[in-house]
């Protein structure tokens, strides 16, 4: 199940983000340590709109679109718990994601991720996320999905 973030997950979040594996795996993220964890969930929780996957009541992953400053435009990010990755979940929330962001009004989902993280390019790819050309050799690709006719003109 994909669900609106609610502030009685918090704990629940806490508690996930501490024992996700790999540890700053993606770009530094998330933080090691449950001190470091709550501060940067004070901050990430305080902007953007987030989604909650559950599985058979268990919180497993956890979705987010960040606000970039530009207007139309956020960041995504997904974190899946170990035991789900595989399985086509990750696809699954990123076209939930999308679908969320168009409800915003939004013209575009951007992002960035490491270039060895294949299945997660792939899952990207599947929802519809293309590569940004410019930054094809760089250290992290950029992806974005185009959610507005006539949003890669405005670009």
């Amino acid at each position: 199940m994909v669900r609106p973030y609610r502030a009685e997950d918090r704990p629940l979040l806490d508690a996930f983000y501490d024992a996700f594996q790999p540890k700053r795996a993606a770009q530094g993220l998330p933080p090691e340590g449950p001190q470091r964890v709550a501060r940067w969930l004070e901050g990430v929780l305080a902007g953007g709109d987030h989604l909650i996957v559950e599985v058979e009541g268990k919180l497993v992953g956890h979705a987010m679109l960040m606000p970039t400053g530009k207007q139309g435009v956020r960041e995504y990010a997904i974190f899946l718990d170990e035991s789900v990755r595989g399985r086509g979940m990750g696809t699954q929330v990123n076209r939930l994601s999308a679908e969320l962001a168009r409800t915003l009004d939004l013209d575009r989902l951007w992002l960035s991720v490491e270039p060895h993280n294949r299945a997660a390019v792939r899952s990207y790819q599947k929802a519809g996320y293309r590569f940004r050309p410019a930054t094809m050799y760089s250290p992290e690709f950029e992806m974005e999905l185009e959610l507005a006719p006539g949003a890669a003109e405005a670009s």
